[in-house]
């Protein structure tokens, strides 16, 4: 009598590996559905990302500020999402809160018509830009003016003033918060990646 090993097939003429096959399919669709889903948001994410180039270019220009550096904020801010809302009230791409609206209409004699108008790319970007030219005018002359102007645009001018005072050391060594340590770093490299670009060469 002929005994089968343990390791032998039970149906002689079933291909061993067909039920791998089977149990593969699935996965390899899964995959091809998670790579295709993650093109189309890489490419929304390119689409949007350019999509308020304009209104920046713009912005930017009516307040003597740096496309580039604007652009590396709202990318910081709101990944360039107008609808965003933070967790503090902040609104829209640029994350204007409600403190610099008030304060846009005080200096400027503008008038935000409601709340939500302020989510208006347009609205949002004058009054981000405005409020980071401010900043930006009371550290010029500064080696390290846009830093400082990026830390009171994230903290406030109360704690940009008291990081201020000191000059010893780099702003990363005066802020004394990490976020804002990481929000300077990050908006930075965000400029400088799109000049290396030539974003908004004429």
């Amino acid at each position: 009598m002929i005994q089968l090993s343990p390791l032998s097939p039970v149906s002689p003429g079933r291909h061993p590996t067909s039920w791998r096959l089977w149990l593969g399919l699935p996965t390899a669709l899964l995959v091809l559905v998670t790579l295709t889903y993650a093109g189309w948001l890489y490419r929304q994410e390119i689409r949007r990302s350019h999509a308020y180039d304009g209104m920046i270019r713009e912005a930017s220009k009516r307040h003597r500020l740096s496309p580039c550096l604007v652009k590396g904020l709202v990318r910081q801010e709101s990944r360039f999402r107008p609808w965003m809302r933070g967790r503090s009230g902040e609104v829209g791409l640029m994350q204007v809160m409600p403190g610099a609206i008030q304060d846009w209409e005080r200096v400027t004699g503008r008038r935000c018509p409601s709340p939500g108008a302020a989510y208006d790319p347009r609205l949002n970007l004058e009054i981000g830009c405005w409020y980071l030219a401010v900043a930006q005018r009371r550290w010029q002359g500064r080696p390290d003016g846009d830093e400082m102007a990026l830390a009171q645009y994230n903290a406030g001018p109360a704690n940009a003033g008291k990081w201020g005072r000191d000059d010893a050391g780099t702003v990363y060594d005066r802020v004394r918060f990490p976020s804002t340590r990481r929000y300077i770093k990050n908006v930075l490299e965000y400029a400088k990646s799109y000049e290396r670009q030539h974003e908004f060469s004429e």
